[in-house]
């Protein structure tokens, strides 16, 4: 029996060590976390939000914690950006220049009244687009 209680008493001393050892360890911990609060009071963005009177939060911290949020808010779109480049954008009417409109409008036998409303241009570039880029007489095709 003698030997059976031995191996109780080795037993309690060895979950008594581990119980230490736990407890200095979470000791360790807490003094840690308890630094890392107090480098934060004492840095400036602690001691802005210290600098508030009846718990409002100081102006330089209202600035901060908006800063904060827009630039979390910028993130997020420029992560929206990230995943729309890869789908390649159709060429549009409206994103292209509006010279390029109005070559495509003049080749399509716009007046110089179409051109110069819709594409901007005065009437002697408008008489320009018609002339370099409008539809020509088509050829009768006879040779001679």
């Amino acid at each position: 029996m003698i030997t059976l209680e031995a191996h109780y008493v080795y037993l309690l001393l060895g979950s008594t060590a581990i119980m230490l050892a736990l407890a200095c360890l979470s000791f360790a911990r807490f003094e840690n976390r308890c630094r890392e609060i107090e480098e934060f009071w004492k840095s400036p963005t602690g001691t802005a939000l210290q600098d508030g009177k009846d718990g409002e939060p100081s102006e330089q911290a209202q600035i901060a914690i908006r800063l904060e949020a827009r630039i979390s808010e910028l993130h997020r779109a420029l992560q929206a950006l990230e995943t729309n480049k890869s789908k390649p954008d159709a060429p549009s009417v409206e994103r292209s220049l509006p010279i390029e409109n109005a070559v495509r409008m003049a080749r399509l036998g716009a007046s110089i009244d179409d051109l110069t409303k819709n594409c901007g241009l005065n009437i002697g570039e408008a008489r320009l687009m018609q002339k370099l880029h409008g539809q020509a007489a088509a050829p009768t095709g006879r040779t001679h």
